[in-house]
């Protein structure tokens, strides 16, 4: 027979459930939804089938974060590495740059005496060879040495002639030859020869300038003469205006 259970309070409802678990489960069931009351059945599912491998891929994150804070790490010791190799570089850079300049220097400095070598050697050749080189203009070519150029300068100076810068002048000269003309009634000459490996405008006016200073010295006709392996078309043009024959 069941027992009857008399309700008058809260407490007494409370009571009743207790001592009777049948009537908790039916009033859950009136309570709650069906959706309610299958919540804990789907938590569990959801925990099974989703939370848990959730956790494994957190757990497997948390490694991969572990490795990749190895990897910065590594990381940044390589950038100091590699912040210190660049510095290495930048300074060897510098110096690259100075030895870079000092050649540089030098190279010129070689082009300078290349140059000059070129142009002494070229110079010489002419003095060598002089009756070649002028053999087309005069006949008995002969090279008159800077000793007996010398002399005859100082002559001219004691004689009130030239003055002595004239005889500085004309001692620059690269050569100084005599000859007859071949055209002109085989009249004897000197000539003043400025040797360029390239002749230009300075060339031509300074054979004009110190064959006048010859012309003074010796008494007699004195030609400008401009030997070059290359001549420039201006100095083509002056000497036609100046009368110094270029070769």
């Amino acid at each position: 027979m069941m027992k009857t259970v008399k309700i008058e309070t809260f407490e007494d409802i409370v009571r009743a459930l207790r001592e009777r678990p049948e009537w908790l489960e039916e009033m859950r069931r009136l309570i709650l939804t069906e959706e309610l009351l299958s919540l804990p059945k789907r938590f569990d599912a959801f925990v099974e089938r989703e939370f848990k491998p959730l956790k494994q891929d957190v757990e497997v994150l948390k490694q991969d974060v572990g490795v990749l804070k190895q990897d910065v790490g590594v990381l940044k010791q390589d950038v100091e590495v590699l912040k210190q190799d660049v510095e290495v570089l930048k300074q060897d850079v510098e110096v690259l740059k100075q030895d870079v300049e000092v050649l540089k220097q030098d190279v010129k400095g070689l082009k300078i005496d290349v140059s000059e070598l070129k142009g002494e050697s070229f110079e010489r050749r002419v003095r060598e060879r002089a009756p070649a080189y002028l053999g087309r203009l005069i006949r008995r070519c002969r090279v008159i040495s800077f000793e007996g150029l010398a002399d005859a300068l100082e002559d001219a100076i004691e004689k009130g002639l030239i003055r002595e810068e004239d005889k500085d002048e004309a001692l620059m000269l690269d050569c100084v030859a005599t000859g007859f003309l071949k055209d002109g009634g085989g009249k004897e000459v000197v000539l003043a020869l400025e040797v360029s490996v390239k002749a230009d405008v300075e060339d031509v006016e300074r054979a004009s300038r110190r064959a006048d200073i010859l012309s003074q010295t010796y008494g007699r006709d004195a030609i400008g003469i401009v030997i070059g392996r290359e001549i420039t078309d201006r100095a083509r043009q002056l000497s036609d205006k100046s009368g110094v024959i270029v070769i």
